[in-house]
């Protein structure tokens, strides 16, 4: 069950799904769409994704998921420079996971009274990561109910194919070259932000495209270091945050939970991930740096409920 308000209306399963059209959410802006105040968003979270911000849509909760996530694929990549073919390949990868989350819709909450989603809803997420000739485009299908296992995503022969679309995701594993997967992960948009998954791909931006010349926009350690924790905040970790910055601003420790420090130093930010290993990474990919520690706080999660 999702960690949700009491009186909250219908669940995904006790009462009618609205249609793309009765909902409205193609046609209304994100932050109308929920309600989401616009001194609440993460500073990055309307920034064009060229120069660092993340492309983030609600995805109907009908037949039409498929068809809307192909359009926000387009409006998403667009003067980015990908090649025709790679644009062709993103749309149809979209078009795969976004159809597998009508079979992931038991968490998705709605109002009292206007029978309007509020939380869990499926999302379609757009951001950049890497530098230079190793920019990718990395696109990501949430859902807030688990119902098959993350894990099993690495054993592509499994029963989650059978379970989720048939050869939906044999179809990404085979466009995305291998450069694919799935983790835990917290929704960006609704009422409240819940937990449950993101499946993803990665396609390279060809080193011609402008985006890979001229990379992205710049910020400062400690622009980066705020961005992050309002990014945190807005995905639901921000009460148990506690930040402490070395006078000269070289240093900073960002304390998620009793599990999970991030450090920065310079401009390189570092954390221990749930395995044990340590992960770094430049402010440059900060959205992508949110998207890890979060998927890090929600496997401590898995592990020890009271990380919450």
């Amino acid at each position: 069950m999702l960690p949700s308000p009491a009186g909250s209306g219908l669940g995904g399963r006790g009462g009618s799904v609205p249609s793309a059209a009765d909902s409205g959410l193609l046609a209304a802006p994100v932050a109308e769409a929920f309600d989401i105040a616009p001194d609440a968003r993460p500073l990055l979270q309307d920034a064009p994704v060229r120069v660092g911000g993340c492309f983030t849509r609600p995805l109907p909760l009908d037949r039409t998921c498929s068809s809307a996530a192909r359009s926000f694929f387009r409006e998403a990549v667009a003067g980015l420079g990908l090649p025709g073919d790679l644009v062709h390949d993103g749309i149809t990868m979209a078009s795969e996971l976004a159809a597998n989350t009508l079979h992931a819709q038991g968490n998705v909450e709605y109002s009292g009274n206007k029978q309007r989603a509020v939380s869990g809803i499926p999302e379609f997420w757009l951001y950049l990561r890497g530098r230079g000739a190793r920019t990718e485009v990395v696109c990501k299908i949430f859902d807030s109910e688990p119902g098959w296992s993350v894990d099993a995503l690495e054993q592509p022969g499994k029963a989650p194919l059978e379970q989720v679309g048939g050869r939906g995701l044999q179809v990404v594993a085979a466009l995305s070259a291998g450069q694919w997967g799935g983790h835990p992960s917290r929704g960006r948009l609704g009422a409240w932000k819940v937990a449950g998954k993101a499946v993803w791909f990665a396609l390279r931006v060809p080193p011609a495209a402008e985006t890979a010349r001229y990379g992205r926009r710049e910020l400062s350690a400690e622009q980066a270091e705020d961005e992050l924790e309002v990014m945190l905040t807005e995905r639901g970790l921000g009460s148990r945050l506690l930040r402490a910055d070395e006078p000269g601003g070289q240093i900073s420790v960002l304390s998620v939970s009793r599990h999970l420090t991030v450090w920065r130093y310079g401009k390189t930010l570092s954390w221990r991930a749930h395995e044990g290993a340590y992960q770094r990474m430049q402010v440059y990919d900060l959205v992508d740096v949110g998207e890890q520690i979060v998927c890090a706080h929600e496997e401590a999660v898995l592990v020890d409920p009271a990380v919450v």
